[in-house]
C-alpha cells in the first residue's frame, strides 16, 4: 500500500510538472458522495481477521486553479474498523474527518482520469462492539484479547489518503465521478503502553460515487 501512495505522489509531480496556464479558467465545484469502505487494522503481533464493511458520505469543494491541478477538500463521514470471524468478534469505529487533498486530472472535457492524495485528520464519534458468542469476552476464553470490552484510546486519527478516480463531466455544468481510494492511519488505536501491541493502525479502501455540481460554468457567447 505505500509504494501505491508513492506512485501516486511521482505521478501527480509529473502531471503539475507539465501542466501549461495559457487560456485556462480555473473551475469550481461543490459536490455530494457516498458509498463503502473496507476496513482492517494492522495489528504487531498479528490478529488474525477480515476486512470490515462500513459506509461513507459526505461533502466536497474543488477548486482546479491551473490545468489538471488544484485542491480538493472533504467533511465525510465514514466507518471502519475490523472482524475476528474464527471467534465472532467485530469492532466497527464511526468518524468524522477532513481530507485535504491535492487533486490532479487529465483527460479531456467530457471524460476525465482522476488522482487525489493528501492527509486526513478524523475524530471518532462513535465505537460499535459486537460478539457472535459472548463468552467471548471472558478471560478464561483461551481466545480472549486484551481490548474485549476496552474504549478506543485514540478519538483523533491522522491519515493519509490517495485514490484514483473517473469523471464524466455534463455540457451543462457539473460532473459524476467515480472512485476508488486507500487510507492509512499513522497513530495507534490502543497504547503500546497499556496493550501487548506495539501496532494497532488502521488501513482499508473505499469506493465512493459522487455528483459535483460546477459554479462557474463558462457560458458560450451569444451570437
Amino acid at each position: 500500500m505505500k509504494n501505491f501512495f508513492i506512485l501516486l505522489l511521482i505521478t501527480g509531480c509529473s502531471i503539475a510538472t507539465f501542466a501549461q496556464t495559457k487560456d485556462f479558467k480555473p473551475e469550481l465545484y461543490f459536490g455530494v458522495k457516498g458509498g463503502m469502505t473496507f476496513s482492517k487494522v494492522r495489528f504487531y503481533p498479528n490478529v488474525v481477521e477480515s476486512f470490515q464493511e462500513g459506509n461513507s458520505g459526505g461533502i466536497m469543494f474543488r477548486l482546479i486553479s491551473e490545468p489538471h491541478i488544484g485542491f480538493q477538500v472533504e467533511v465525510n463521514y465514514s466507518q471502519k474498523g475490523w472482524k475476528e470471524d474464527t471467534i465472532g468478534y467485530s469492532r466497527l469505529l464511526s468518524y468524522v474527518s477532513v481530507p485535504v487533498m491535492t487533486h490532479i486530472n487529465f483527460g479531456d472535457k467530457a471524460f476525465r482520469f482522476t488522482i487525489n492524495l493528501g492527509p486526513e485528520v478524523a475524530y471518532m464519534i462513535s465505537d460499535e462492539e459486537k460478539f457472535i458468542s459472548q463468552t467471548a469476552i471472558l478471560p478464561t476464553d483461551p481466545n480472549y484479547k486484551t481490548y474485549f470490552g476496552k474504549p478506543i484510546e485514540k478519538k483523533f486519527d491522522f491519515l493519509f489518503t490517495a485514490g484514483i478516480g473517473f469523471e464524466y463531466h455534463l455540457k451543462r455544468g457539473g460532473a459524476f465521478s467515480l472512485e476508488g481510494r486507500a487510507f492509512y492511519s499513522l497513530p495507534n488505536l490502543f497504547n503500546p503502553d497499556n496493550y501487548p501491541y506495539k501496532v494497532s493502525q488502521s488501513n482499508g479502501a473505499l469506493v465512493t460515487f459522487a455528483y459535483l455540481f460546477q459554479f462557474n460554468k463558462k457560458k458560450k457567447a451569444s451570437k
